[in-house]
């Protein structure tokens, strides 16, 4: 191979490396949102919404001015295991909160959006998952029962403020991460006095199997609620406690199909002629047999 030819298959090969990583993480402009039943596989409900909808027939959280905050790991260590804890927590949120700017982001209540296909009740959960694979796992106490020291969770499709985007941008015009997992946290706790979602608001907030941890290694993990806020969300999945519908069951058994027609009249009075040996012969045929009722008029008889 010449050297021509090598460096134009090396160019194709980065080519296609960059087209692939960057259809993994494209931003989103849309989510699924659906509410299975109890058995987590029968959909009771279910739509899609794209962030244009949203922020014209839901609800908008955020001015695009005011900056929101989450909080990344405190990397303090101790021998003391219940002050090492209590470090890593850090009650005062004042370690690598600002550094976390989320932007001046403009959002939808993640409520809103379950409300759509029926909403959650007490001791149900959520999964939110983004476009790449990654999912968190949210129970209802956080979605609808939240303090306005945590605040709602909010999914973001709007940001300003940050030289990361263009200014104003949407996922399909600059907004890189969105559409984007932010909570809109009070200002009650930090020194600065932002709208700023701790480690400590969280340990308050949420129960323990919500936590999120970063392992600095196999025995030392930080809390952070960085981890929480999901990247291209494209889907929404509420795990009810509501039962599956049972089926009704209005025939069940064997028929008997001869070869001929019968007359059918539709609902605008015109008779049909239809064979036996088809599925509305079937069904006919099932009909005659155990008188249930369905739609349609019928006249005459089979031939």
């Amino acid at each position: 191979m010449s050297k021509r030819s090598l460096v134009n298959v090396l160019k194709i090969i980065l080519l296609s490396t960059i087209l692939l990583v960057g259809s993994v993480h494209a931003a989103t402009t849309e989510v699924d949102v659906v509410r299975y039943a109890s058995d987590g596989v029968t959909i009771l409900d279910e739509t899609t919404v794209n962030y244009t909808w949203m922020e014209a027939n839901l609800p908008v959280l955020g001015d695009g001015v005011t900056h929101y905050y989450h909080q990344g790991p405190v990397f303090v260590d101790d021998a003391n295991e219940t002050l090492e804890q209590e470090y890593r927590w850090n009650q005062t949120e004042d370690t690598n909160v600002l550094e976390k700017d989320m932007g001046a982001v403009k959002g939808t209540n993640l409520k809103d959006i379950c409300d759509l296909v029926g909403g959650m009740s007490s001791g149900e959960t959520l999964s939110v998952k983004a476009s790449d694979g990654l999912s968190r796992t949210f129970a209802y106490e956080n979605v609808y029962g939240y303090s306005s020291r945590e605040g709602p969770i909010v999914l973001t499709w709007y940001v300003d403020g940050l030289g990361a985007y263009p200014s104003g941008s949407y996922p399909d015009t600059g907004y890189s991460d969105g559409m984007r997992l932010v909570w809109f946290a009070d200002t009650s706790t930090n020194p600065w006095g932002v709208n700023a979602f701790g480690n400590y608001d969280w340990y308050l907030a949420a129960d323990e199997p919500y936590w999120y941890y970063y392992y600095g290694s196999a025995t030392e993990k930080y809390p952070t609620t960085t981890g929480l806020s999901v990247k291209y969300v494209s889907e929404i999945k509420i795990y009810s406690d509501d039962p599956a519908p049972v089926t009704e069951i209005i025939f069940e058994g064997n028929v008997t199909l001869a070869d001929g027609t019968f007359l059918w009249t539709d609902s605008g009075g015109t008779e049909h002629t239809v064979p036996n040996l088809t599925p509305h012969g079937a069904l006919e045929a099932a009909f005659q047999q155990d008188s249930f009722t369905y739609g349609g008029g019928w006249a005459g008889s089979k031939s």
